[in-house]
């Protein structure tokens, strides 16, 4: 197994001209683990993935492997690999030639290199392919190709850009459970980037939030999910509903939040008289009114069965919820429901706001 190595981020800035694609970026990264990269489009995720494999150099700030600096070294003098989003195979080489690539590279040749090529191939599930031209290999067969290629040097911290984004549904979901496996059996640490929020949750152990250049959230997906820190944190990390309100006293561990739908005793903490935002994931809401918390009678205004569940958009006062509903009975539109919420699944966010989403 490879020691996976400590990765450190300390103060990484970039700027183009006047723009910065990030700000001050701070993020440490325990040996062995696996981090997801998460943003939307123009997040910086991509950038900050290129400046760790040394194509890009930052403005300020320094990259540390294993307490190294390695800021100014060149890609093929650190000990990082990337999976690039195309792969960049060589079509014109065999599936052992590009996986060899670079081991020769580093000098490494002869009965050596085919054993380490030939295990790489059976690590990612491709035995017996190295005869095989780049040319006859399906898309999938590419991504476990680039990913040999990658491991067989034995890279200390793996970087993966969108090595998933060009394979269909089935495919990509298989490709994480694989990818899970091979980063276990490997012990590298990986930093793999992605926008895909579901690819994050089932791949990481640590997920970080990249928004407009910064750290918005970071922390287990399971946390990330449940207990979100930001307002942006909750709602792109899947679907929440936000309920805008003001903070009142505190009773112990709880505040009380004055919302359109009344006063709710959540936990959390929050200033008296604070604009505060309660999340409540989709899944949390409850059609019926024995929850710790009743939001009230709504109106259905349609539905979609899902098969596990059907997904329901409510309408309480002049508020519209959704909601997942189990699959049976089905609800119909026009019908009158009541909505409940056990108080330990709403989140208490102090970065609320008057904008409606």
């Amino acid at each position: 197994m490879i020691r996976g190595a400590k990765l450190t981020i300390e103060g990484i800035t970039k700027r183009y001209g006047e723009t910065a694609a990030l700000n001050d970026v701070h993020l440490e990264v325990t040996p062995g683990s696996y981090v997801v990269v998460l943003g939307p489009s123009g997040s910086g995720k991509t950038t900050l993935l290129s400046i760790l494999g040394g194509f890009t150099p930052p403005t300020e700030g320094r990259i540390l492997v294993d307490e190294i600096d390695v800021t100014h070294l060149s890609p093929v003098k650190r000990p990082t690999t990337t999976v690039f989003q195309d792969y960049a195979l060589f079509p014109h080489m065999t599936v052992a030639k590009n996986v060899g690539f670079g081991l020769s590279m580093h000098g490494i040749k002869g009965e050596e290199s085919s054993a380490r090529v030939a295990r790489a191939l059976e690590l990612v599930g491709l035995p017996g392919t190295g005869d095989r031209h780049i040319a006859s290999l399906s898309g999938g067969q590419r991504q476990r190709v680039a990913l040999a290629r990658a491991v067989v040097i034995e890279p200390r911290v793996l970087l993966l850009d969108e090595p998933l984004g060009a394979l269909d549904l089935k495919l990509r979901r298989q490709m994480q459970d694989e990818l899970s496996e091979i980063q276990r059996s490997l012990g590298t640490t990986f930093v793999h980037v992605t926008h895909d929020q579901e690819e994050a949750m089932s791949l990481a152990d640590i997920i970080v939030v990249l928004r407009d250049g910064r750290i918005e959230d970071q922390g287990p997906p399971d946390r990330l999910y449940l207990r979100p820190a930001t307002r942006f944190s909750a709602t792109f990390m899947g679907d929440s509903n936000l309920v805008q309100g003001v903070a009142g006293q505190s009773i112990g561990e709880r505040v009380s939040v004055e919302t359109s739908f009344g006063t709710f005793l959540v936990g959390g903490e929050a200033p008296v008289g604070a604009r505060v935002a309660l999340a409540v994931r989709p899944e949390h809401l409850r059609i019926d009114d024995v929850g710790d918390l009743l939001i009230g009678e709504g109106r259905v205004l349609g539905r979609h069965f899902i098969g596990a569940h059907q997904r329901c958009r409510v309408e309480i006062g002049d508020q519209e919820l959704v909601l997942n509903a189990p699959a049976k009975p089905p609800l119909g539109e026009g019908q009158i429901v009541r909505v409940s919420v056990d108080a330990d699944d709403v989140v208490l966010l102090q970065d609320g706001s008057s904008e409606a989403l």
